[in-house]
């Protein structure tokens, strides 16, 4: 991995993460308190494929080829610090001399100690993957047949908490975060290139910590830089301030004000300056509704010497009816237009719904971990994969032995040092009860890469299923799909993978499964139309 750069920002990439490591290193202690377990675990599979590409010819590609895929999880949980390890390495060998022997490794580390009746938070965070990074080369590649796609991916992360007691009248958090992303050109070049990110981001938020109260205030701002390798410097700068003052009963006359700028030397600079008054009225100990009108004052590097004045509406709206269901929406201006920002959750023993919209102005290399909020999972320490895990069928799930909750998100199929406008949509469900468990996304993104001028869109449709048809044995059933619009490339992509089969549970240690898959692209351009068929056969144990 290449140096980390200190020339920019003297001293702070190297001195947070070694205090932060020196501060986990006070938590040995703990770790010899601790719960550790550790899992090793190893499946083995032979898999069939017929592949046809038309970049190739459009002949039949067929073959056999086994995986061979040890695993070990290390997990330490204490008092005051939790520390997890996934180590895995997958190998693959074919029945001809057409393909080469492949072997891709991986490895996810976190760590986390808090102190100060969790006032106090501190973290550490490191792994290395295989991933696209370019949709355009297959979304679906992998290691049995485009490990060529593949693009070593690692990042090393330190971060650090600091917040007032759940008690305190005035509340107010600090962090502070730091991410070094490297990825590496895959074997056959997508365009990329190498590249290394340096990230930092600091934010701070104050204020008053019962909103309902008659006289409040709130504060917020965030600092957000990305050292970019192609390129210059980005830069984001965001803050936001509410204050309230009763009028009659759960009525309340407001003042705010907004500060946004993005920055990216002289190819992009957007400042964005508001400030108005309004109403808002409180329904309930949690709900609220507020209305204002706003001025402001926009400068945007089209037109760098010119400042645009406006008058807007802005409105923002919080309901939480119940502990199971919230809803947020927030509808204001910035340097783009108007934008709309919504968060809502329906929670039910049974059933959760998830609801997200969102605009945000970032590099690609920063969104490459989330795009879409899954939820809370059950996952097997072992999991290596989204279909093993499974949604808790009550909020009150009690976590078997080798289990943990995880927060799950979809995966960014894009990788680069581009600055994007990215609007996105999404909407997921869960469903898990008696023998059926469902988990359903549907999204949509909207990416204006703001240095090159191009645009693309995607729709997803996600489905993961598995009904038990005995107690030893279920029937599993995934499918994916991606509509990609890339825009001005002259290119539209409609990529499909179905992939289902039986699983059986041998005993508690082991289980063995037979599935099937068939992924298809469907592009504008005709030489690149993909089909494949696999069938496998896979045997798990854990020791």
């Amino acid at each position: 991995m290449a140096p980390i750069k200190t020339d920019k920002m003297p001293g702070y990439p190297v001195r947070l993460p070694l205090l932060l490591l020196a501060l986990n290193l006070t938590g040995v202690a703990s770790v010899m308190a601790a719960e550790v377990q550790i899992k090793p675990a190893v499946t083995a599979s032979g898999y069939g494929f017929w592949l046809r590409q038309d970049e190739t010819g459009g002949g039949l590609d067929k073959g056999l080829a086994a995986l061979l895929s040890p695993t070990l999880g290390i997990n330490a949980t204490g008092k005051q610090l939790s520390s997890a390890l996934s180590l895995k390495n997958e190998s693959v060998w074919y029945d001809d001399s057409q393909r080469s022997h492949k072997s891709l490794s991986s490895y996810n580390w976190r760590s986390q100690l808090t102190a100060l009746d969790e006032r106090f938070r501190v973290g550490l965070s490191a792994s290395s993957a295989h991933r696209i990074r370019n949709s355009q080369a297959g979304v679906f590649s992998d290691i049995i047949t485009g490990s060529d796609n593949l693009s070593k991916t690692s990042s090393l992360g330190a971060n650090l908490g600091l917040s007032t007691g759940a008690s305190a009248d005035v509340y107010s958090r600090l962090g502070l975060d730091y991410r070094r992303l490297r990825s590496d050109t895959p074997e056959l070049d997508d365009g990329i290139g190498n590249f290394a990110n340096d990230a930092y981001t600091t934010t701070l938020a104050m204020g008053s910590a019962d909103r309902q109260s008659a006289l409040f205030w709130q504060a917020s701002g965030s600092y957000r830089k990305t050292d970019r390798e192609s390129g210059e410097s980005f830069t984001a700068k965001q803050a936001a301030a509410t204050g309230g003052v009763p009028l009659y009963r759960n009525l309340s006359a407001i003042v705010r004000g907004s500060y946004d700028n993005n920055e990216a030397g002289r190819s992009y600079n957007n400042e964005f300056v508001s400030y108005g008054a309004g109403l808002e009225y409180k329904i309930g100990r949690a709900s609220r509704i507020s209305v204002s009108r706003n001025r402001a004052v926009i400068t945007s590097n089209s037109s760098p010497d010119l400042e645009v004045r406006e008058t807007y509406t802005a409105a923002e709206v919080f309901l939480a009816p119940s502990r199971r269901t919230s809803l947020s929406y927030t509808l204001d201006r910035r340097y783009t237009g108007r934008t709309a920002v919504m968060q809502g959750s329906y929670q039910l023993r049974f059933l959760s719904l998830r609801l997200s919209l969102s605009d945000t102005v970032q590099t690609l290399s920063t969104l490459d971990e989330v795009t879409e909020d899954l939820g809370i999972f059950v996952c097997p320490d072992t999991a290596a994969q989204f279909s093993d895990c499974f949604r808790p069928p009550t909020n009150n799930y009690q976590l078997q032995t080798g289990e943990s909750f995880r927060q799950l998100f979809g995966t960014e199929l894009e990788l680069s040092e581009q600055i994007i406008n990215r609007r996105s949509a999404s909407f997921a469900a869960g469903y898990n009860r008696n023998r059926l468990a469902l988990n359903l996304l549907v999204s949509r993104s909207e990416d204006d890469y703001v240095e090159s001028g191009r645009q693309s869109e995607r729709d997803t449709i996600s489905l993961q299923s598995s009904w038990r048809l005995t107690p030893h044995a279920s029937l599993l059933l995934n499918a994916r799909y991606y509509d990609i619009d890339y825009g001005t490339e002259q290119r539209a992509d409609k990529n499909l993978s179905l992939e289902g089969g039986i699983k059986y549970q041998l005993n508690s240690r082991a289980d063995v499964s037979a599935m099937f898959r068939r992924i298809e692209r469907d592009s504008t351009l005709a030489s690149r139309d993909i089909s494949e068929d696999r069938v496998w056969l896979s045997l798990s144990q854990r020791f």
